[in-house]
């Protein structure tokens, strides 16, 4: 059985892009050398694997057991790349609204709610964690206010803040679906506010520029795996829009890291997203291995993810 992201994960991507259980986690019944586990013949039309990637990737693996990251990932707050934010409904019917609120085309019409303390994070295993509230004038500067100007049509509408609240969201983490408290801001017009995590994840700082124009595609998020879990379909954006190829996976006991392929061959993007979907197989059954990009950054997708 096949699954997909919803629509609504991919939107988020626009704006903006790791499987886990709580608790301690178990390991393979035997430690697997660190090989890498090859995804396909090696194809004519893809440059060959360079030695410098694949020390990056021999390199990122060897980081995560025993990380900071690794141990937030497991025991504290890490939700997905992106998954910070929750669009209105209405933006997927409403393309006057969604440009206006890519374009920050805003006013304000409502006061901001007093805030104080801790909001509480609820994971599926019963367990909670307190974390600071965001101060949610400066989400609404952040994460609203900073964008001015036309750049997406159509360009005749403005959007306007009548309600600032506090809610809650369900929200795809680490450690499964949680209940996250959040800022929802009221657009008037809309059916459905536009909402932000209210506390920040607590995963460490890691560094994006690894994936630069020398480095194969980065893998900034997984869409599609097999019910088997022996394959995932990883959300790649190749430099220059060169075709994507079916990728590499360097497996140790501990973690899966996706190398994207291209054919290297520079064309005309079809569309200013250029996403791709290649494939990424391997050949052992995933477990409870964590799948990592060439940043070092863990991909989450959703049916590897206990829901709560």
């Amino acid at each position: 059985m096949l699954r997909r992201l919803p629509t609504a994960a991919l939107l988020l991507a626009v704006l903006s892009v790791l499987a886990a259980v709580p608790g301690e986690p178990s390991r393979a019944p035997a430690a697997a050398p660190a090989v890498p586990e090859q995804a396909v013949p090696e194809q004519a039309d893809a440059p060959p694997l360079t030695a410098e990637v694949m020390d990056r990737a021999r390199r990122v693996a060897e980081a995560w057991p025993g990380s900071e990251a690794e141990r937030i990932w497991r025991t504290g707050y890490y939700p997905a790349l992106g998954g910070e934010t929750w669009l209105p409904e209405d933006f997927t019917s409403d393309d006057g609204a969604f440009a206006a609120f890519l374009d920050g085309r805003i006013d304000l019409a409502a006061d901001f709610p007093p805030f104080s303390g801790t909001g509480t994070v609820s994971f599926p295993d019963g367990t909670s964690t307190a974390l600071p509230l965001t101060d949610p004038r400066t989400v609404y500067e952040d994460r609203i206010r900073y964008r001015d100007g036309c750049r997406n049509e159509p360009c005749d509408t403005r959007l306007t803040v009548t309600a600032v609240r506090p809610s809650t969201r369900r929200q795809r983490t680490s450690r499964g679906t949680v209940t996250a408290p959040v800022w929802e801001f009221v657009f008037a017009g809309l059916d459905h506010p536009y909402a932000v995590a209210a506390v920040q994840s607590q995963a460490p700082f890691i560094d994006y520029s690894v994936e630069d124009a020398d480095l194969p595609a980065g893998v900034t998020d997984v869409v599609l795996a097999s019910e088997e879990e022996q394959w995932l379909e990883g959300m790649v954006r190749p430099e220059n829009c060169a075709d994507a190829r079916p990728g590499e996976v360097y497996a140790t006991a501990d973690v899966l890291v996706l190398i994207g392929r291209t054919t290297g061959r520079p064309r005309t993007c079809p569309e200013p997203s250029n996403a791709q979907y290649p494939r990424f197989a391997f050949t052992r059954p995933l477990g409870d291995r964590v799948v990592l990009n060439l940043a070092g950054r863990p991909v989450l997708f959703p049916e590897l993810v206990p829901e709560g």
